[in-house]
């Protein structure tokens, strides 16, 4: 009895023991195949019509486990083009790739939008905005747009244009006006022109964007009749440019006013004419490798004449900024196998520029600029 007990024990042990072997490669072999992934996404779109275009695209990527890899990438353009020859041209590309380990799951991410548009004014307008993160990211992105008026012969561009690569992040926004307009009659005549601006610029991490934007409208005009004479005439240009690579911002601003009249009165047989300008220019930046620069120029001219009585004004401005922060800079040294720092600071400085003009027979020109630069301390080595 105790023997076939024996006997029967025997084979279950042995039958388990057989099942077991046979599922353990299974079982091995199923956490094997689960132990590494990769996967990759990419979106782009663009439109295009109405004076507007725009273009966006989105890549991301995730890997885990060795030897997993991913990549995605892709790029969207839209180009608008009304029948006067104005443009505006949008592009957005992105690439995002991750390569996985055992430690933990890798992934990236890159975004880029753009978007460009020229109004019935002259006035152009284009952005740019990218988002990058994890290893391996990168994204790209440029709007631009361009007219020309044949009102006032205003002509405007505006360019915006980045580069983010790994974990940063880049934005930038380019703005620009302009319009002349001008009207006459038998005893008068008049012109004013405008000019605006706007750039903003900031990087951080790995980051690369510029901004620009070039104004330039100006406009002339004479009385209809032909007892007295009266001419007007305005000018107004602005270029203004931001660079920002690194851990920076930057910004430029600048407003132009310029315009003239003249006029004479039949009855009294006098003449009067009148002008102005004025000009805004502002720079700021902030941390290494910024820069802002901001320019103007304003002019207003008028003249009138009637039988032996004249009269004339004129008027001009200036304004004109520019700002670079250089990079800080971290040092150490050894001296005899022992190794010392120190720290030395730079103060803030800050400078303005301001003039001012006026003319007889009614006219009068201001311009201020001002700029500002603050640095941050440096590590210096301590001998």
């Amino acid at each position: 009895m105790n023997i076939s007990r024996l006997k029967w024990g025997l084979v279950v042990s042995t039958s388990a023991f057989a099942l077991m072997l046979s599922a353990a490669p299974l079982a091995l072999h199923s956490t094997a195949a689960l132990a590494a992934s990769a996967s990759g996404h990419s979106t782009s779109s663009s439109t295009s019509g109405g004076g507007a275009t725009s273009s966006s695209s989105h890549s991301d990527a995730t890997a885990d486990g060795a030897g997993a890899s991913a990549s995605a990438g892709g790029s969207a353009s839209g180009h608008n083009e009304d029948a006067n020859g104005n443009t505006a041209d949008s592009s957005a590309s992105t690439h995002a790739g991750a390569t996985g380990n055992d430690a933990a799951t890798d992934s990236s991410t890159a975004d880029s939008n753009t978007d460009a548009h020229f109004d019935s004014d002259g006035g152009v307008t284009a952005n740019a905005k990218l988002v990058t993160s994890g290893s391996g990211a990168s994204a790209s992105g440029a709007a631009s747009a361009a007219t020309t008026s044949a009102d006032g012969n205003t002509t405007a561009a505006a360019s915006v244009s980045g580069t983010s690569t790994g974990d940063g992040s880049a934005t930038g926004h380019a703005f620009g006006q302009g319009a002349t307009t001008t009207s006459s009659d038998d005893t008068s005549a008049a012109a004013e022109s405008t000019a605006d601006g706007d750039t903003e610029v900031s990087t951080t991490g790995n980051g690369n964007m510029t901004g620009t934007v070039t104004v330039d409208t100006s406009g002339s005009i004479a009385n209809t009749g032909t007892d007295g004479a009266a001419s007007a005439s305005s000018a107004a240009h602005i270029d203004l440019s931001a660079t920002s690579t690194g851990d920076g911002s930057a910004s430029s601003s600048a407003h132009i006013d310029a315009g003239s009249d003249g006029s004479v009165d039949t009855t009294d047989r006098s003449a009067a004419s009148d002008s102005f300008a004025d000009g805004e220019a502002t720079a700021n930046n902030d941390g290494p490798g910024t820069s802002a620069s901001a320019s103007g120029t304003g002019s207003g001219d008028g003249t009138a004449s009637i039988d032996k009585n004249t009269a004339s004004a004129s008027s001009s401005v200036n304004p004109s900024v520019s700002v670079s922060t250089p990079a800080a800079t971290t040092t150490t040294g050894e001296t005899g196998g022992a190794s010392g720092s120190g720290d030395s600071g730079t103060g803030t400085s800050d400078s303005g520029t301001g003039s001012g003009s006026g003319t007889s027979a009614g006219s009068g020109s201001t311009a201020g600029a001002e700029s500002g630069v603050e640095m941050p301390p440096a590590q210096a080595s301590a001998q």
